[in-house]
């Protein structure tokens, strides 16, 4: 299941200032949190992962590397993204997401940008104002479903060859 809310929000940054972007999710059982970075020409970049544990302090994600610019908070019912010494490639559009048991969520976007920044990107400056964005929707729904297939294919995997194992030892 995919769910996804448009943007309202756009910041505005000068050079070198520190930005913190929050964002509130439902988990209450183990879930991982997600940061991504979007800008118009690229897929969604993967900037933040946590595991958010209901007893326990949220776990670094072991198959993503932290930068020391951008930091990644986890509180009881929200997240938050801080981004220190902000510069130009700092600029687009940003939004967490979290996954509980098989349902993907994704929040509101928040586009930073910096201030007196001619340079406009229509793509994610429409998206900002409300409009529908096909290709990002597609491209998260396309990424993330091979992700689900993969680990379904995994599973299969690990049950034949569990069962070929069992009638190996039967037959001896």
């Amino acid at each position: 299941l995919l769910s996804e809310t448009l943007c309202s929000l756009t910041l505005e940054a000068e050079a070198g200032d520190k930005v913190t972007i929050w964002c509130q999710h439902d988990l209450t059982e183990t879930g991982y949190i997600y940061w991504f970075k979007h800008t118009c020409d690229s897929v969604p970049l993967l900037i933040g992962c946590k595991q958010f544990l209901k007893s326990a302090p949220s776990q670094s994600c072991y198959f993503f590397s932290e930068s020391e610019r951008i930091v990644m908070s986890v509180h009881d019912k929200n997240t938050s993204l801080t981004i220190t010494a902000v510069n130009v490639s700092d600029t687009g559009l940003y939004y967490c997401s979290y996954m509980e048991k098989n349902r993907i969520t994704f929040s509101d976007s928040v586009y930073l940008r910096m201030k007196g920044l001619n340079k406009t990107l229509s793509k994610i400056t429409d998206r900002a104002n409300g409009s529908d964005s096909p290709a990002v929707s597609f491209m998260l729904t396309v990424g993330l479903g091979s992700v689900i297939v993969n680990v379904i294919l995994l599973g299969v995997l690990i049950i034949i060859l569990k069962h070929k194992g069992h009638e190996a030892s039967k037959n001896e």
